[in-house]
């Protein structure tokens, strides 16, 4: 006997059951058997996994991010130099923005050191369709020490960002506003494209 005769014989039953006027009183235990008989039965394998074991196979990794080597530029003290950093971070959709955040957090390699003041955050970063990047800086940006820390902290900045092919020229805000006139030791005034020549 098919699966849809048994259903169609279940619903039979309690239509008439319902007709015939003697179900006000209903036998629950009937109703419960054929209500079984009618189950159409689903695999328990996939039922007794957890949420978890099903998004995750036991071949996979707990770890299913997706990875991402990004060229990060730092400068070495001896030579006042920029000193390409590689490193791999997991691919997110503002990978632009994560990849200023590992600039401002430093180096890895304990010859190197950050461009950046200390305490200098990343307020925003604004990519336009033409190319340009707008990066806003905290105040403590512009408490740069020397000219040459200066230049080397915007080239590090447009080195890095300019390995993406929708960045080639980056601006400044400091706390979302223009500085045209920051002081002697470093010009957020115009816009600075990558050049690797202080690259050592």
């Amino acid at each position: 006997m098919t699966k849809r005769l048994i259903v169609c014989l279940g619903l039979a039953l309690l239509v008439i059951c319902l007709l015939s006027g003697g179900c006000s009183k209903v036998d629950e235990s009937k109703i419960n058997a054929w209500k079984d008989m009618i189950k159409i039965p689903v695999s328990t394998e996939k039922n007794n996994l957890s949420d978890k074991e099903i998004l995750v196979n036991d071949n996979q990794s707990p770890d299913l991010s997706e990875k991402i080597e990004i060229n990060l530029y730092f400068e070495d003290p001896q030579q006042h130099k920029l000193v390409l950093e590689k490193r791999s971070i997991v691919k997110v959709e503002g990978i632009a923005r994560q990849t200023m955040h590992e600039l401002i957090n430093g180096p890895t390699q304990t010859d190197l050191r950050s461009t950046f003041p200390a305490g200098t955050q990343l307020l925003d970063i604004n990519i336009k369709p033409d190319g340009l990047c707008i990066i806003d800086l905290s105040s403590e940006a512009t408490t740069v020490t020397s000219k040459e820390q200066g230049k080397l902290m915007l080239l590090a900045i447009a080195d890095t960002l300019s390995q993406f092919p929708t960045i080639n020229k980056v601006s400044f805000l400091i706390n979302g506003e223009n500085i045209y006139n920051s002081g002697a030791m470093v010009d957020f005034s115009k816009p600075v494209q990558a050049d690797y020549s202080m690259t050592r």
